[in-house]
């Protein structure tokens, strides 16, 4: 479950088209298992357009943007606002894939069934998380992994006669 800070700022994103993705551990939630987890990483487009979206929607969400600029939100800066377990993380830059290569394989996630987001793809998130190789991204893998070959085998039994 999402806070309700979280979910003011999806709705502000989504207010001001921001493109981005939800990534880490609640994307994680939305493809596996829930899980608890101390921020909301979300993954932004990194482009002039999408620099005053995501600009604006943070000033509507009442960040703290005293010292920074649209510009900010082009140069690949990562941002972080809160304290734990209430941290937004707003990241220009992942390991191993693209805003790019990720952004047409997103899911539209329905989050606490209020707020529909886009989250990274089951498959875009794994190659994150080999990527980085920090010893949870490798046992969130693992379980990822587990729940894609489930997902095959029971579009497998469905698709026999």
């Amino acid at each position: 479950m999402m806070t309700k800070d979280f979910k003011d700022l999806l709705r502000a994103f989504n207010a001001h088209a921001v493109q981005y993705l939800i990534i880490g551990g609640h994307a994680f939630s939305v493809h596996a298992e829930p899980r608890t987890t101390k921020d909301l990483d979300l993954f932004i487009r990194s482009d002039p357009e999408n620099a005053r979206a995501a600009f604006r929607a943070l000033a509507q969400f009442g960040a703290p943007l005293q010292d920074l600029t649209e510009a900010d939100f082009i140069d690949g800066t990562t941002f972080q606002i809160g304290t734990p377990p209430n941290r937004i993380d707003i990241l220009q830059r992942i390991d191993g894939i693209t805003f790019d290569e990720a952004w047409p394989n997103r899911i539209v996630g329905d989050i606490d069934g209020e707020v529909p987001a886009p989250v990274i793809s089951r498959g875009d998130l794994i190659r994150n998380k080999l990527a980085s190789g920090r010893e949870q991204d490798l046992l969130d893998v693992k379980v990822l992994r587990a729940v894609e070959k489930a997902v095959k085998n029971v579009v497998r039994k469905n698709q026999e006669p």
